[in-house]
């Protein structure tokens, strides 16, 4: 199946999971995920942008960063994040993510259902 990018919903996130901002979010299946994917878009964060934390239980969820620069804080301890950079969250952990750089930050986000 193609999915097209103008059949992709489009939603604006303000303040998620407490964090800072508001994140532009691209959702990759318009007619619902694949089974055990809870979660799948692109998201983009302006400069100061930030989702907060949160943990991660009975799923696991990546962050693949494509375009600026962030930290994300993994398990409370932050950590420069960049193009090419994968962050991957389960069994139970914590973290959150913020736009540090200063133009926009883009990742993949995928959440799988174990």
């Amino acid at each position: 199946m193609v999915v097209k990018a103008a059949e992709m919903k489009k939603e604006t996130r303000s303040a998620w999971r407490g964090g800072d901002g508001a994140i532009d979010c691209r959702h990759l299946a318009p007619q619902g995920n694949p089974p055990k994917w809870r979660f799948a878009a692109v998201l983009e964060f302006d400069p100061g942008d930030s989702i907060g934390e949160h943990v991660h239980s009975g799923e696991t969820e990546l962050y693949y960063i494509m375009e600026g620069t962030g930290t994300v804080w993994d398990n409370g301890a932050p950590v420069e994040v960049g193009p090419g950079d994968a962050i991957f969250t389960g069994g139970g952990a914590a973290h959150s993510i913020k736009n540090t750089g200063e133009g926009v930050m883009r990742l993949l986000a995928l959440v799988v259902q174990e």
